[in-house]
């Protein structure tokens, strides 16, 4: 994020705590109903009564919400067992490989805030807010049908929304001895019987139920918002077949002083569509001045004059691997190789030529523009050649840009339901954790985080959907991302980390299987405790292992 803005935000949430510290201290916010916890406001109400009981009244619709409860348990079952495997081997995997700094692990991007999270688009806020409010509204819902008292309903904001709640009665929830308040005590002296006789307790299996109820509809939502999002990529095709995407760009290089950067589209040379690597590189070839019609990634069409300048010989280095071949004997990111052993190098087809007659274990001499060295070359991952462990640009502005295929790129996005109904483990295990990575992995991985803003330009919609015209895509990206942010937090939430719904889940299914050791309660209620704090103590500690890892390691 820009310094500047980090800055106005962090600002603009200061003055907002002050503002918040000061009306609190007034007595307004109370007056209001609104108690804080430091900069976060808990807005309750105690409205909504009527709509819990038109929803939960009647013998047929606790009927249904009983089922429905039921079945989620067993969603939120399985959600826990993978979210727990899931950290297990994150952390194992961070440990072992030791990434570096990048977007995808600032702290900021673990965050499912809209704006605030690099890869979440502010249309996003609309999944947000629904995943929000359905989650608490079915707690208190199988609250209201397993008769246990919903004190209040409400947001919690810091600045924006980050959350809401459904206050259901702690004693009558789980039993516990909570301190009454004068409202309370005026209610049971109304209702002229002992408080004891008129209070239910729920049983473990209703506890169950109204815990599980949240998680259930945020995958419910999930499940509708994804079905109507797939109908619509079978509304749409590409304009065109293939176009250019620049998937890197070296430093200093012609592309990179007129701001070109990786992730744009190319889509014409002086006015000529180029849909292939080959029409570009053919386009470019003796100009010393082109003009590159570009797609940036706000989905602007520009027009960049592109000066080749003098670097007409040798090969940019765009990216350069640590601990191999190249990387220990000083190759750095930016140096242009011009001969390799005799042969001079003068383009990417005259690299690969020469690289494709190698073999692992000999050593070449390396000339750049700084530098000449001696290279023992590695064993290539992808053939029985030899392998420096380098990226270079393939055009003569100093960038690496491939195929794009818009056909391919939707019929994969068009596959991604069938992958769920695979009666393969493996597969069916990795489409779930494709699901979750969506957002952040690369396009050309398949990775997708809305059709706004470049990849609309890339496609257009038919039937009837054309009707909606370009906003068929804006649709299209709020269902995706209703989807998705509901999905992620209903997994969350099935983490057996208490105080989220999957560690009170957790600890109700850990009691009956405690008894049959052990008879004493107490003891029990105490071998209990321990073993949810120290799965709640795991979880965070690895969460927080894997944030700080790439920084620290």
């Amino acid at each position: 994020m820009n310094p500047y803005y980090l800055t106005l935000m962090l600002y603009l949430f200061l003055i907002y705590w002050f503002i918040v510290l000061a009306l609190d201290r007034k007595g307004i916010l109370e007056r209001y109903n609104i108690s804080t916890i430091g900069p976060i406001l808990m807005i309750k109400t105690k409205r909504g009564g009527r709509l819990l009981e038109r929803l939960s009244n009647g013998a047929r619709r606790e009927r249904f919400w009983r089922v429905y409860a039921n079945i989620g348990t067993v969603l939120v079952l399985v959600a826990m067992a993978f979210m727990f495997i899931l950290v297990i081997y994150g952390t194992y995997a961070t440990f072992m490989v030791h990434p570096e700094p990048s977007k995808v692990n600032e702290p900021r991007n673990w965050l499912l805030i809209p704006g605030l999270n690099e890869f979440i688009p502010m249309c996003a806020w609309v999944g947000f807010v629904i995943a929000l409010v359905v989650h608490e509204l079915s707690h208190a819902v199988l609250g209201t049908v397993e008769k246990i008292k919903v004190k209040s309903m409400g947001l919690l904001v810091a600045l924006v929304p980050i959350g809401a709640f459904a206050e259901l009665d702690s004693e009558q929830l789980f039993g516990e001895k909570e301190k009454k308040s004068d409202e309370e005590r005026i209610e049971a002296t109304e209702a002229g019987e002992p408080e004891k006789v008129r209070r239910k307790v729920a049983t473990s299996r209703e506890r169950t139920r109204i815990l599980s109820a949240g998680v259930t509809s945020n995958f419910c939502v999930a499940f509708v918002a994804f079905l109507l999002f797939f109908a619509i990529l079978f509304s749409v095709q590409p304009v065109s077949d293939n176009v250019l995407y620049v998937y890197n760009v070296a430093d200093g290089s012609p592309a990179e002083s007129l701001g070109m950067g990786a992730g744009m589209f190319i889509t014409a040379v002086d006015g000529s569509p180029v849909t292939r690597v080959e029409e570009l590189n053919t386009a470019l070839e003796g100009k010393e001045e082109s003009v590159v019609t570009v797609l940036d990634k706000r989905g602007t069409e520009r027009a960049l004059v592109m000066h080749r300048g003098s670097e007409s010989t040798g090969v940019t280095l765009l990216w350069v691997e640590k601990g191999l071949p190249a990387a220990k004997a000083g190759l750095t990111e930016g140096m242009r190789i011009i001969r390799m052993d005799t042969t001079s190098i003068n383009s990417y087809d005259d690299f690969h030529a020469f690289m494709d007659r190698t073999k692992p274990a000999q050593v070449i001499e390396v000339q750049t523009d700084e530098k000449t060295v001696s290279i023992e070359l590695a064993d290539s991952p992808f053939a029985d050649i030899g392998y420096l462990g380098v990226l270079v640009a393939n055009n003569p502005l100093g960038m690496f840009v491939v195929d794009f295929s818009a056909q391919e790129y939707l019929g994969g996005l068009r596959s991604i339901p069938s992958s769920f109904t695979s009666f393969s483990p493996p597969r069916w295990l990795n489409s779930w954790l494709w699901l979750t990575a969506m957002p952040i992995a690369p396009l050309l991985a398949g990775g997708f985080g809305g059709f706004n803003p470049i990849l609309s330009h890339l496609y257009e919609p038919v039937g009837v959907a054309s009707l909606f015209g370009g906003g068929i895509f804006w649709i299209a990206d709020v269902l995706f991302w209703i989807g998705w942010i509901n999905f992620y937090v209903g997994l969350f939430n099935c983490l057996p980390a208490i105080p989220l719904d999957g560690g009170y889940v957790f600890r109700e299914l850990l009691n009956p299987v405690l008894r049959l050791g052990i008879k004493n309660e107490g003891k029990k209620e105490k071998i209990s405790k321990v073993i949810t704090a120290t799965i709640a103590i795991f979880i965070a500690s690895s969460i927080v292992f894997m944030l700080a890892a790439p920084y620290v390691l």
